[in-house]
């Protein structure tokens, strides 16, 4: 699936490059507010790579784009996932035969996976490709952001007492740090204002720390600093919203 999403993205960035070599503009960059949404397929690095294998992450953000393609954003995103590493921490509530019984007496069904999320502040530059399209280009930002992340233990059949939702606190390993993130790809904006987008790899390196005070399966506390690192392809729609500029009149030439 990363290879596919690779690929896919090196085309948008070939075709929109090709069909912008048939027009020609000169001038300054547009002044614009830009409102995005966006989804990121993520593989999880580090101490993050021992709990998760994949993550989604659904997001929006708020941004303004300068005429010296200079912009400024925040950010924020939901990250959800099913797909986690194998993990042992309810063995202490199961039978011998693997099953936790709920208070009814028979066996239930649980799931386990994973939810989270991260603001971001973010700075970054628009390099132009050409003359065409001076509001699109190569898209670099650095940043920084707040995250947090959890085991999300859902009991889908009965009630366990020994996971009600006070006690899945001493399971759900609920972390927070703080974190920098990279992004590069690719930004357009067109001209007739209906195709916008951008679409690249990000980054992340944090530094969480587990803010329960007690795991309930170690019976121990987990107070170290834990590495979490990801990397990412990530796909956003905007809607650009342009801003008047002191020039505004003068600051294209079309030909």
């Amino acid at each position: 699936m990363l290879r596919q999403l690779i690929l896919i993205f090196c085309g948008l960035i070939l075709s929109v490059t090709a069909s912008a070599q048939k027009k020609f503009l000169v001038g300054q960059a547009d002044k614009i507010l830009t409102i995005q949404a966006n989804y990121q397929y993520i593989l999880p690095a580090g101490d993050f790579a021992e709990r998760f294998h994949s993550i989604n992450a659904l997001g929006a953000a708020v941004g303004v784009k300068g005429t010296k393609n200079l912009f400024y954003s925040v950010e924020g995103s939901y990250h959800f996932s099913n797909d986690i590493q194998p993990t042992n921490m309810l063995n202490n509530l199961a039978t011998s035969g693997g099953f936790i019984i709920a208070s009814s007496g028979y066996p239930t069904q649980l799931n386990i996976g994973m939810r989270g999320f991260a603001i971001a502040a973010k700075a970054g530059y628009i390099l132009p490709l050409s003359t065409v399209n001076i509001n699109s280009g190569i898209k670099f930002s650095l940043g920084g952001a707040l995250v947090m992340h959890k085991y999300n233990i859902n009991v889908s059949e009965g009630y366990v007492p020994s996971l009600s939702d006070e006690k899945q606190k001493g399971y759900d390993r609920y972390s927070s740090g703080f974190a920098w993130n990279e992004f590069i790809g690719y930004q357009h904006i067109s001209r007739n204002r209906y195709i916008n987008f951008y679409a690249g790899v990000e980054l992340m390196q944090a530094v969480t720390y587990n803010r329960r005070k007690f795991n309930y399966d170690t019976m121990q506390s987990d107070t170290k600093a834990h590495y979490d690192f990801y990397y990412g392809l990530k796909f956003g729609w905007i809607i650009p919203v342009y801003l008047r500029t002191k020039n505004s009149e003068d600051e294209f030439i079309f030909r």
